[in-house]
């Protein structure tokens, strides 16, 4: 290929290196003031801190976060995962990106030199150093300083690529794009543009780059950029969200233009964009008289990504952040500008103003930009966490009982508060048994009210009366009086109990609970306050209905979709030992349990006890997965004995709705098309089939089989037909089922209750299993 000529020597006197370190030193030091000054001091916003919450997490956590929620891939929550374990002050996790933008201030410094000549690459080390873009993003715990430092090194290889044809820049070229492509998904942009820069100096006859070459680019690309589409974007909803969202070209035309000024200087001031925008031109010019194809490749990567962003018409999670890797180019391109000088040496002064105007235009001109605890305030996350939580520090004192309305608000603050307390409020609640009426804390992040309402007169009027509202910076903490409601009492039965975890009546109902909190979305769900630590609940009832055995049916309604959660229901009889029901483990499909017990003994008190363990593998967008392990309530059916139940035998039933009465009837559902009751037995015996229902369907037809025998057919039933059937069942050894199979039912060819979605098919009045009798048994 042929090579431009960039003399590299001086005379003599200008090639002296001290000068030369001398600038280069004052330089960094520009480029250094503002990007480590108060580097802690910013609270950190909600992009922000989500890259911690994330990174405390299992690397199982941090991989499903990346497929599943997140806008980017893996690579930068795993480094700060490093840094955590170093330490979690916000100095600590945003000096890495720090480092990064001090060092692509000097890999520029150097990629210049190496192409250029040193006055290229100070000029362009110097433009980068005083860039605002740069300055604002590299002091934030998030991957674009990284992914700049990393684009020096690209773009370097490119060009020295397309300079020297040479094959160890283009696998060094591979090599350097590799973990960008796992740091961002813009990078199928900017690998893009490389490709057609590649493309464009194609020349037959080896006179440019060669189709070999640009099929190795592609191929080496392919290699990274397959997967990572497949593994980490493609599953992701949230980056295919972007979408679905279209704007118009004008909308999309007027972002990009103003977030390519910013690339020139990011505040609202025209003569330094202007004076930027007329530097970067110079730089253009003397490049396109020494090296015109070079100067094509930084426009070309400048361009070609912008443009795709303009054909997608793409606004949503767009912002200036993803031009910042053009300030690499525009430096470099700025940098050329230092051919234009009489002499070599007038490039020393001339790159220590230009950092010292950027410099001090940052820190004088805007410090409240980036210097105050909330310089970071954003549009839509207006809530300031760190002042938040220091105000909440010693406003919630510990033993409060407090709820929140948003789970995401919630971790962010308390990524703070875990360093300002030594007790975190959110995270440690409990309410012992036999507590009294109190006050219950709510927290409302601004104008967030859950599913409560969408106006702060809707809440009021959702949650009752409120005796305090305080305002908490932009948040607001409402003080709710809670007056507690007595156990219930089984009186008589059958009796009925619901409950709900909804807000605040669940403070109300619950008898007892410890680090469980209630999320105020989709109608209340209780949750554990902690990844990894037992949080439990309980609700107690107080049986004064006689000594006769009772059969209590629980449907319960939960969500566990994490891996590895679980949660626990048991029972508790007065003083005895907690009686086990089922333990779901996540991810669990169902989203409600049946369970009946038969309690021969007589009780007076009754506790239900459910306790979650929610694993850190599931990842969920809010900065946690609490979420992921819910209990919503349950529903309590106390029927006498005779009925429903099986004595001795542990029956599954399918097919069978839940026990149901009112003051003439209990019953329970037969469900079409078929009714199932399977059991085991150890050994063969005889059993009795007790089953008496009423019909409701005209020309119903009952089927009752055990164990593929039939052992009767009824058909053309009447609607107002009632059986009552004693069957004979032949047990044996292993497993039995009896089954009762419908020849219609609701919502099958005859609908008699069209808003209900059941499939009822049959009134059961009785349905269950009795062994034989000695004096009924064949002769």
């Amino acid at each position: 290929m042929p090579q431009p000529s960039f003399p590299h020597s001086v005379p003599s006197r200008e090639a002296r290196p001290w000068p030369w370190r001398l600038a280069l030193a004052c330089v960094l030091a520009l480029a250094a003031w503002p990007r480590f000054y108060h580097l802690e001091t910013p609270s950190m916003w909600w992009d922000e801190i989500l890259v911690p919450l994330t990174a405390r997490f299992p690397a199982a956590y941090i991989i499903d976060f990346a497929r599943h929620c997140e806008m980017h891939p893996p690579l930068y929550h795993f480094l700060i995962k490093l840094v955590e374990a170093a330490g979690l002050s916000d100095f600590a996790l945003r000096l890495p990106s720090a480092l990064c933008g001090l060092a692509a201030v000097y890999a520029l410094y150097r990629v210049g030199t190496a192409l250029y000549g040193r006055g290229v690459g100070l000029v362009a080390a110097a433009f980068l150093a005083g860039s605002a873009m740069q300055v604002w993003h590299v002091r934030q715990v998030r991957p674009y300083a990284l992914l700049t430092l990393l684009f020096v090194f690209s773009l370097y290889f490119l060009l020295r690529f397309l300079r020297e044809g040479r094959a160890r820049d283009l696998w060094a070229l591979l090599g350097v794009n590799a973990p960008l492509f796992l740091l961002h998904y813009f990078t199928f942009q900017i690998v893009f543009a490389e490709g057609l820069v590649l493309l464009a100096n194609w020349r037959p006859g080896g006179k440019g780059v060669s189709l070999r070459q640009i099929l190795l680019f592609a191929a080496g690309t392919l290699a990274v950029a397959v997967p990572v589409l497949l593994y980490f974007f493609l599953p992701s909803q949230t980056t295919l969200s972007i979408f679905g969202f279209k704007a118009g070209y004008e909308d999309i035309g007027r972002l990009i233009a103003q977030y390519a000024a910013m690339v020139l200087w990011s505040h609202d001031d025209l003569a330094m964009r202007l004076g930027m925008g007329a530097w970067v031109l110079c730089g253009a010019v003397a490049l396109a008289r020494r090296a015109p194809r070079e100067l094509a490749a930084c426009l070309l990567l400048v361009v070609v990504p912008a443009l795709i962003l303009f054909l997608m018409r793409k606004t949503a999670y767009f912002s200036p952040r993803h031009f910042l890797y053009m300030t690499v180019p525009a430096a470099l391109v700025a940098g050329q500008a230092a051919r234009l000088l009489p002499r070599p040496g007038l490039a020393l002064p001339l790159a220590v103003a230009l950092a010292a105007i950027g410099s001090l235009g940052v820190s004088w001109g805007h410090p409240e930009a980036y210097f105050e605890e909330t310089s970071y305030r954003h549009p839509v996350f207006v809530t300031n966490f760190k002042p938040m939580a220091r105000e909440l520090s010693w406003r919630l004192r510990p033993g409060r009982v407090i709820a929140a309305s948003d789970p995401g608000a919630v971790n962010a603050v308390s990524w703070y508060l875990d360093r300002f307390t030594a007790q975190n409020p959110f995270r440690h609640q409990r309410l012992e048994a036999g507590a009294g009426d109190f006050d219950l804390l709510f927290f409302a992040p601004y104008k967030i009210w859950g599913h409560l309402g969408a106006t702060e007169e809707a809440f009021a009027a959702a949650v009752g009366p409120i005796a305090k509202a305080e305002p908490v910076l932009n948040a607001m903490l409402y003080t709710l009086p809670v007056r507690r409601e007595p156990a219930p009492v089984v009186a008589a039965v059958p009796f009925h109990l619901r409950r709900r975890t909804a807000f605040p009546e669940f403070y109300r109902q619950v008898a007892a609970f410890n680090d469980v909190t209630i999320n105020p979305y989709w109608g209340g769900e209780a949750l554990a306050t902690r990844n990894d630590s037992p949080a439990s609940l309980e609700y107690a009832l107080d049986n004064t209905a006689g000594q006769a055995p009772q059969l209590l049916q629980w449907v319960f309604e939960y969500r566990n979709e994490g891996r590895d959660s679980t949660m626990a229901f048991a029972l508790a009889f007065d003083d005895e030992a907690p009686l086990p029901l089922f333990t779901s483990t996540g991810p669990d499909p169902d989203t409600a349990r049946t369970v009946t017990v038969r309690r021969d003994r007589p009780y007076k008190r009754l506790r239900l006890i459910v306790t979650t363990v929610c694993a850190p593998y599931t990842a969920r967008y809010p900065g946690g997965n609490l979420e992921t392990a819910a209990f919503r309530g349950f529903d309590l059916e106390i029927a006498p004995t005779g009925h429903f139940d099986s004595p001795g035998l542990d029956v599954t039933e399918s097919g069978l709705g839940t026990i149901e009465h009112n003051a003439a009837n209990l019953w329970r559902w037969g469900l079409g098309p078929k009714t199932s009751l399977a059991f085991e037995l150890p050994e063969d015996g005889r059993y009795v089939l007790e089953c008496d229902f009423a019909n409701v369907i005209p020309g119903q037809a009952v089927t009752i089989a055990a164990n593929g025998r039939e052992l009767a057919k009824i058909t053309d039933l009447p609607a107002d037909a009632v059986k009552s059937l004693r069957l004979p069942v032949e047990g044996r050894r292993g497993r039995n089922t009896v089954t009762l199979e419908y020849a219609d039912w609701n919502q099958g060819k005859t609908s008699f209750a069209p808003t209900d979605l059941r499939t009822m098919a049959l009134f059961l009045r009785r349905l269950r299993l009795v062994p034989q009798a000695p004096a009924d048994a064949p002769r």
